[in-house]
């Protein structure tokens, strides 16, 4: 029954990805070509500079959370974190306004930045009711919410390009499908359960929270900052118009990345299940899923370098044409990200949050070294393989380098061999 539902909330996952991806690139497709690679690359630059201001609110992790849920009332969680999440957008909110002084950019891209600070003000002010959700397997709500907020998203972009709308336009757009998205959440929740989650502010509860989610917020945080730093890099060592062509193929990986978090977000409390219960066999289902996921990956890798072509030729003009070579460089790095799909669940339960804190604070630095020295040689080739080299010496070669991130290495090489890969999913 639970493994049936955790299936089921990843299907419900997927499906959301799937949606949001399909829905995505059509909206991509139109307001790229319709835009162009200067206006669009202008807002993809303030979407990135956006993203990374933003890591400040991951120092309230979901995985986290869901640990307190059965030790304390679920009203008081819900409540405390979505008021620190708030909180902590609120001085995502200044830093960004702060650093907006100093950027010197012009009106347009001004008023796209400060839009989307304000909008994660408003996606955060929905966390502790979509952590609740997650936690109870029931990614069916979220899923439900987030594609309403996305379709009534994806078709007024549609009509602001038909009516030669600006592209500030869309930013506004974005802002309002996230409080359609927060709107639908609260009314699901307030159906579903009699649970009353205004409560009293506890900040020795925040605090430890903050505390406990350090060592996973700066990981990532740095993850954060090497995904989106190459964007503005980008920009500030070559121009707007090749932040939106390199842009196109960061959205276009998306898609083959998909399911990531969905399983992530599904596994996560059987794994915990299976770690506090029997670790032999939380051993054995941690290297099955491993492997199983990476082999799943390399055939997605494949089907990529085939479509990608045709597919940028179909529905991207002239102007996009290089983000395709972008792409065939950045998927490869794909691998290494479902190779390590477990390893951040795996550390979280075995308090080696540490490792993933360091890794990824060394691969931050890697990365934008790497791009000092290759974007000015290979453009924008150079950050898509800045990209996967830190990737995986982050996600791979790192763990040999601490003494509990050993057994996960060998757990990630093991899954390099395809043999055992049907053996392996006979595990019950």
């Amino acid at each position: 029954m639970i493994k049936k539902k955790v299936l089921n909330n990843i299907s419900w996952l997927v499906l959301d990805k799937f949606a949001t991806l399909l829905l995505g690139l059509i909206v991509i497709v139109k307001v790229a070509n319709y835009y162009g690679p200067t206006d669009y690359g202008l807002y993809q630059y303030a979407i990135s500079i956006n993203l990374i201001l933003g890591v400040v609110v991951l120092f309230v992790d979901g995985r986290v959370v869901k640990k307190l849920y059965p030790e304390i009332d679920h009203g008081i969680v819900i409540y405390n974190t979505t008021i620190a999440k708030v909180i902590l957008s609120f001085i995502s909110l200044l830093i960004g306004l702060t650093i907006l002084l100093f950027i010197g950019e012009d009106s347009k891209f001004n008023i796209i930045y400060i839009i989307l600070l304000i909008n994660n003000i408003v996606l955060n002010l929905a966390f502790g009711l979509q952590n609740y959700f997650e936690y109870n397997l029931k990614s069916k709500n979220v899923v439900l919410a987030s594609n309403t907020a996305n379709l009534i998203s994806a078709l007024f972009q549609l009509l602001a390009v038909s009516l030669n709308f600006s592209i500030i336009t869309i930013a506004v757009i974005i802002f309002i499908s996230s409080i359609i998205k927060l709107i639908i959440l609260i009314f699901q929740f307030n159906r579903i359960y009699s649970l009353n989650i205004y409560k009293t502010f506890n900040s020795s509860l925040i605090i430890n929270i903050i505390r406990e989610s350090v060592p996973l917020a700066i990981a990532a945080t740095a993850a954060t900052i090497y995904s989106r730093i190459d964007q503005v890099m980008i920009g500030s060592m070559l121009s707007i118009d090749e932040v939106g062509i390199y842009s196109i193929s960061v959205q276009m990986v998306a898609v083959v990345a998909m399911v990531i978090s969905p399983i992530q977000v599904s596994i996560f409390p059987r794994m915990l299940k299976w770690y506090n219960s029997n670790r032999e066999y939380y051993y054995l289902k941690y290297q099955a899923l491993t492997r199983v996921i990476s082999w799943i990956s390399v055939i997605g890798i494949f089907l990529s370098f085939v479509i990608a072509p045709i597919f940028f030729d179909i529905f991207f003009d002239d102007s996009f044409s290089n983000s395709v070579n972008v792409f065939k460089i950045h998927v490869i790095g794909t691998f290494f990200m479902y190779n390590a799909i477990l390893r951040s669940s795996h550390f979280t339960l075995t308090k080696g949050t540490n490792i993933l804190m360091i890794s990824q604070i060394i691969a931050v630095f890697v990365n934008i070294g790497l791009n000092f020295i290759l974007i000015p040689i290979i453009g924008i080739y150079g950050a898509a393989v800045a990209t996967i080299i830190t990737q995986f010496s982050s996600l791979f070669i790192s763990n040999l380098f601490f003494k509990n991130g050993r057994e996960v290495f060998k757990i990630q090489l093991k899954a390099l061999n395809p043999i055992y890969i049907f053996s392996d999913l006979r595990i019950k």
